[in-house]
């Protein structure tokens, strides 16, 4: 077992170094340990076993159920711990799955429509244009930001080089002139018109100009609903190659609004010791609405993280949410979808490939918010279908193998980050810390431009990423600023079938 092990370590690592050296110039480690997946050869791999992957049962005796490692680099920059448990999903086997991202059925859409509306009538807005009061107010703002320009062009604003201010008041101005002339042929009650919709997506077709310089027809298919108690259902649905990935959104008026970013995660055991006398539901109830939610979409989830939200108090005269109430008076849910009794990656990063000519495909996903109101907030992106069954029962690497792989290639991974925050006179240290590993599926993309690829298996290392850069220029003070991502939070994956390592932000 120790020399396999070790011929393992050595396969690793020489594929690192060959990357090195087929680039023809120097890398960032953190760019080294991935290389694009085909998917096809993934395929082929997973029907076979070998000497270092097994069954799901055969995993099941040899893994611990703890793990525990730490590493700090000489220059004291980097921290890297481990204290996780490890956890295996509750299926007899592993399989991998062939997947689409084409947008929601009408059958989910009429699901959530029925549980989120509960029988009331929906409409669209045909809108009618100004009426004398709206335009007013824009004529009073128009001219108050004239005025305030004007005052910044007296104090210290000259000093700006990228200020421009004589473009700003031709801009201004132009916007007033043609809200004085418009507005004497107003009228004084609205014109906008209320169409009675159901929840079925309408067809739409238009033409999208792509960064390659071509012109796209593209087909979507959409639905954009409200009632007379405010509550309203967006959905956007498209196809594998679309520009824009599908996106659901439900949004419900109440005491307050919500940023999904000023949260505390808590545990379902002292949820309702933590939250506010405003939230008059307790954990179990929000948990079951939330679930109603998932369940009427005729999807099976689980959830992976639960979160009090800080509500938002209007504030200002144009109803700017940013006065924080300093009450946690919502409890927000993030799901990940499961298939067959196996849970699917997840992650609250934002960050995606951006290349050219790439289409932008995050991961799947979904969220619910309830508060005093109910479900206030829905919001559910990227949906992803499976397509078909490539293999019912993946042998999979151990996990020992993939702690081998995750202890070799995460610090090169986070001394690449460190290199690329720490320029000139500025210096970065970061802390990472793994809190569980799971066995699970993950998103592998195809070759190729359109949202098309295999879920595979795939060791995942959770935890927290917090970053810290000292800024020092000459004669000033030094300035420190730190940032810890939003969780939940993967700091490696290990390709289960191969070994290597899966990019979340390229997708492979």
């Amino acid at each position: 077992m120790k020399k396999e092990y070790m011929a393992f370590l050595c396969i690793v690592a020489f594929l690192c170094i060959a990357a090195l050296l087929l680039t023809g110039c120097a890398r960032t480690p953190e760019a080294d340990i991935v290389t694009r997946k085909n998917t096809e050869a993934l395929t082929d791999k997973a029907a076979g076993g070998t000497e270092n992957r097994k069954s799901l049962a055969e995993n099941r005796k040899q893994t611990p159920e703890h793990y525990s490692w730490k590493y700090n680099n000489d220059a004291e920059t980097l921290q890297i711990s481990a204290d996780a448990d490890i956890l295996l999903p509750e299926c007899e086997a592993v399989p991998m799955y062939r997947l689409s991202s084409g947008g929601f059925t009408q059958e989910q859409v009429t699901g959530l429509y029925d549980y989120l509306f509960q029988g009331r009538e929906t409409y669209r807005v045909e809108e009618g244009g100004l009426t004398k009061s709206e335009c007013e107010k824009q004529i009073v703002r128009l001219r108050k930001q004239l005025e305030e320009l004007e005052q910044q062009e007296q104090g210290d604003g000259q000093g700006d080089d990228d200020w421009f201010p004589d473009d700003e008041r031709e801009y201004l101005q132009g916007i007033l002139d043609e809200r004085l002339a418009m507005y004497g042929d107003l009228p004084e009650v609205s014109q906008d018109k209320k169409i009675a919709v159901d929840s079925t997506l309408m067809e739409q077709t238009g033409i999208d100009e792509r960064e390659d310089g071509r012109t796209y027809e593209e087909t979507t298919h959409s639905l954009e609903c409200q009632t007379d108690e405010g509550d309203s259902l967006y959905v956007e649905s498209g196809s594998v190659d679309t520009s824009e990935f599908s996106l659901l959104s439900y949004q419900r008026p109440g005491r307050y609004t919500y940023s999904s970013g000023i949260a505390v995660p808590v545990d379902p055991g002292n949820a309702d010791e933590k939250k506010s006398e405003n939230l008059p539901c307790t954990y179990q109830d929000a948990r079951a609405l939330a679930d109603g939610a998932v369940q009427a979409a005729g999807i099976t989830a689980e959830i992976t993280q639960v979160e009090l939200l800080e509500g938002l108090a209007e504030n200002g005269e144009d109803g700017v949410s940013s006065e924080r109430s300093g009450m946690y008076s919502a409890f927000q849910f993030q799901y990940t979808r499961t298939f067959e009794g196996i849970s699917v990656a997840t992650t609250a990063s934002e960050y995606v490939n951006e290349e050219e000519f790439s289409l932008m495909w995050p991961y799947e996903k979904l969220r619910i918010v309830v508060s005093e109101v109910g479900i206030q907030e829905m919001e559910w992106e990227a949906p992803v279908s499976v397509v078909e069954t490539v293999e019912k029962d993946v042998p999979v690497l151990s996990f020992a193998d993939a702690a081998a792989v995750f202890e070799e290639l995460t610090p090169l991974s986070y001394e690449g980050k460190i290199e690329k925050l720490s320029q000139g006179e500025t210096d970065a240290s970061m802390d990472i810390h793994v809190d569980a590993v799971r066995l699970e599926l993950m998103r592998v993309k195809n070759d190729g431009s359109k949202r098309e690829g295999l879920y595979v298996p795939a060791w995942v290392f959770y935890g927290t990423e917090s970053s810290t850069v000292y800024t020092s220029d000459s004669g000033s003070a030094e300035e420190t600023w730190s940032e810890t991502e939003p969780t939940p939070w993967i700091v490696l994956a290990v390709n289960a079938v191969d070994g290597t390592v899966i990019d979340q932000v390229e997708g492979y």
